[in-house]
């Protein structure tokens, strides 16, 4: 049987990662995959910039977007119940809204598409880890404030994690069981 894009999915639960860079996002990502026995999509932006150098312009912006919505339909359509993302289009629409002061309606469009995820939010308390397609170092605390007001003002189902990497993948796992299951 076929399925369509938007059935695919919204066929599985989405556990999504977020918050500003450098909060251990991927890391997180990947060792709850590996507990929880389920597969994880990365993040799209990362390749993509590496295949131009790391130069961008706001347009890049909605290609990365559709890159990701990519990745994740082909991530959906193999997952038996939910899916980890490294990322969202959350991500997309603060970074836009704080390097362009505007996001692209696609981007705006898909996150509230995202509204029924699961959010995952990472504390900007662990140390900065310096990387060439890395921006906002003196920013992350600010950033999370932002992260933090979306979520709440639209009523977000959502969890800080913060300290060590211990600590970050039990309070996760543990919200991810009191949510899920």
């Amino acid at each position: 049987m076929l399925y369509s894009k938007e059935t695919i999915l919204q066929r599985v639960k989405k556990i999504i990662l977020t918050g500003p860079e450098s909060t251990g996002k991927t890391t997180l990502a990947k060792a709850l995959s590996r507990a929880l026995n389920v597969a994880w999509v990365p993040e799209y932006a990362r390749q993509y910039l590496l295949e131009k150098n790391g130069s961008y312009h706001y347009d890049d912006l909605r290609q990365i977007a559709q890159g990701q919505l990519e990745m994740e339909t082909r991530f959906s359509s193999k997952a038996s119940e939910f899916l980890i993302l490294d990322t969202s289009m959350l991500v997309l629409k603060i970074w836009s809204e704080t390097k362009y002061r505007k996001a692209d309606p696609y981007i705006l469009n898909r996150l509230e598409l995202e509204k029924k995820a699961i959010y995952i939010l990472c504390k900007p308390d662990i140390p900065w880890q310096a990387d060439p397609l890395r921006e906002n170092e003196n920013d992350r605390h600010d950033l999370f404030e932002i992260y933090k007001t979306y979520l709440e003002t639209n009523n977000c189902t959502f969890v800080i994690v913060s300290g060590s990497e211990k600590n970050r993948i039990k309070m996760a796992r543990d919200f991810i069981k009191g949510n899920l299951y």
